[in-house]
């Protein structure tokens, strides 16, 4: 009787392997710096490590559980785990690539430095195709393309909606979501909303109620409560509502408001 062929070695021990030490070696890199030696102060330590939860430590999470399917895929079906595992690599790369731009911009930015709603509108988009291809949760970002806001308040809504996606789609089952940011002449609002299965808790909270009962993300309600916002929670078994609104850095409003924003 003939001999079965066997299928060819597959080679994602070393391939994880090798984009283990890569990530590894970033993040080695990352906490080499003296910049973060010299993070003396507990405002900036708790900055940091927002920073670490919200984005790094996310999407290992992620990765994580994609690396589980994998493993599950090769037994079954050898090729969908060579595509799923080609896949996390290119996410690996996309981190990477985002922690070395962190790296690069841990001193801040002058206040004078600003985002353009269509600059922000892209990154969110970024976030919601990897929602989709982690989570398989589909979403979608609205926001006014002409706006334009203080880069560093860009860097804290990119991560609110980016805790929002990740915590959507590891608990909530749902199958949409959707991110909505309205730029005023004092604050940025966002709404977070989607159609899964909402809290353990239900009803509505706002961040000191949340704050009092430690009830929601705690990495959200301090982010939120450092930059001196207000956030509204409603939640119940049709999916979940998060209304935050943050404050306009006032170092910016050296004068009147911009023309898009004063006919906000």
């Amino acid at each position: 009787m003939a001999s079965t062929p066997q299928a060819p070695p597959f080679e994602s021990d070393a391939v994880l392997e090798g984009v283990a030490l890569q990530v590894i070696g970033d993040i080695r890199h990352f906490f080499s710096r003296p910049r973060l030696e010299q993070a003396a102060t507990e405002q900036e330590r708790v900055r940091l490590a927002h920073e670490l939860h919200d984005g790094l430590l996310q999407s290992l999470t992620g990765l994580a559980l994609q690396l589980q399917a994998v493993s599950r895929l090769l037994d079954t079906d050898i090729e969908a785990a060579r595509q799923r595992l080609r896949d996390v690599q290119a996410l690996i790369a996309v981190d990477q690539r985002e922690l070395r731009t962190w790296i690069g911009d841990l001193s801040p930015p002058p206040a004078e430095a600003m985002t353009t709603g269509d600059e922000l509108a892209l990154a969110l988009q970024e976030l919601c195709r990897r929602a989709k291809w982690q989570w398989r949760l589909s979403c979608e970002v609205v926001i006014d393309a002409q706006a334009s806001i203080p880069r560093t308040l860009g860097d804290h809504i990119y991560r609110i909606v980016q805790e929002g996606l990740n915590n959507t789609g590891r608990h909530a089952h749902a199958q949409h979501a959707r991110a909505e940011l309205a730029v005023r002449p004092d604050q940025v609002n966002i709404e977070l909303s989607d159609d899964g299965i909402g809290f353990p808790f239900h009803g509505q909270y706002d961040l000191a109620r949340l704050t009092a009962h430690d009830l929601g993300p705690r990495s959200l309600r301090e982010r939120i409560a450092a930059l001196r916002g207000s956030l509204v929670l409603t939640t119940g078994l049709s999916g979940s509502r998060l209304e935050i609104s943050l404050p306009w850095p006032r170092r910016t409003w050296s004068g009147p408001p911009p023309a898009y924003l004063a006919s906000a």
